[in-house]
């Protein structure tokens, strides 16, 4: 079976329609048709059901599936490599990076690199630490730079090395009426108003520090996408928010300030996340020892 057929078989498997698959990789219905049935034929096994609506794929495509993406995301990956090697001089570089990298070591990572590589392309695309450790293992991203708590789903197919030691944690302004609680409860937390970013990794974690307790998460008054923007509102309201606290560290904000000993405090690990027994671009490579680098500060040792 050649790489075409590979990436056939995923458009359709993909689709679960022979048509729509067609569609997608720029040929006609009898074509594809005529493909699974030569693969079929090879293999000695169905691999779809036919139905009135689409196909059904059989346990045997299954299978096959599960190698056929392994073969895909590892071409895809070698193609890129292979570009970076042939132009080593420009060098090449994607990363998968979480919000606290993007705004606390990341950007002077970046810098620092450029300074020596200015001839060299960076690309930095941001994510879930779940929706950018599966683009790396399909060969789009070379690392990812993300909390390291990722699913089981992905245990045996990356290398994790764990940098960053962060708290998140509630912020308000630094003459807010909560900071000089001594008994903060998390009814007290309940009962105030929030802004907060609308569905992100930290807003789940939200909503679970007050359902682990048994109480419902606060709607909050204000959604904010923009951290600047949070912050400002923060600094001039009475809204409490839920940030990484690096965050703050980062910005050197005075006027804003973690709520001591509150109950939603928790600790998170933050790393490099790699491709296991992967190839990494030389560019790769100084990217991630001057992460290491900057890093130090903020490891446990």
């Amino acid at each position: 079976m050649d790489l075409r057929n590979i990436q056939l078989f995923l458009a359709v498997y993909d689709a679960g329609n022979i048509t729509v698959a067609a569609e997608r990789i720029g040929m006609n219905q009898p074509a594809v048709s005529k493909a699974v049935q030569r693969m079929e034929n090879e293999l000695g096994v169905p691999l779809f059901e036919r139905e009135a609506r689409g196909v059904t794929p059989t346990l045997f495509a299954d299978l096959l599936a599960d190698a056929a993406r392994d073969i895909d995301s590892n071409l895809r990956a070698t193609y890129r490599r292979i570009d970076a090697i042939r132009d080593a001089e420009l060098g090449e570089i994607v990363i998968g990076a979480g919000g606290t990298w993007q705004e606390v070591l990341l950007p002077r990572a970046v810098a620092n690199l450029y300074t020596q590589r200015p001839k060299c392309r960076i690309r930095i695309v941001p994510g879930t630490p779940e929706q950018l450790v599966a683009q790396m293992l399909k060969g789009d991203l070379d690392l990812v730079l993300a909390p390291i708590d990722i699913p089981d789903a992905f245990a045996g197919k990356v290398n994790i090395e764990p940098l960053l030691w962060n708290r998140v944690t509630v912020i308000a302004r630094a003459d807010h009426a909560l900071m000089n609680r001594q008994d903060l409860t998390i009814e007290d937390l309940a009962a105030a108003d929030w802004v907060l970013p609308p569905g992100t990794v930290i807003r789940e974690r939200f909503e679970k520090g007050f359902r682990e307790r048994g109480i419902k998460a606060p709607a909050p008054a204000i959604e904010c996408v923009d951290n600047s923007c949070l912050f400002q509102i923060v600094e001039a309201t009475d809204l409490l928010s839920y940030v990484a606290e690096l965050r703050i560290h980062e910005r050197r904000l005075s006027a804003v300030t973690r709520v001591p000993d509150n109950p939603l405090d928790i600790e998170r690990v933050s790393g490099l996340i790699t491709r296991r027994s992967s190839y990494m671009p030389p560019l790769a490579k100084e990217l991630i020892s001057e992460v290491r680098r900057l890093s130090k500060p903020y490891s446990k040792g």
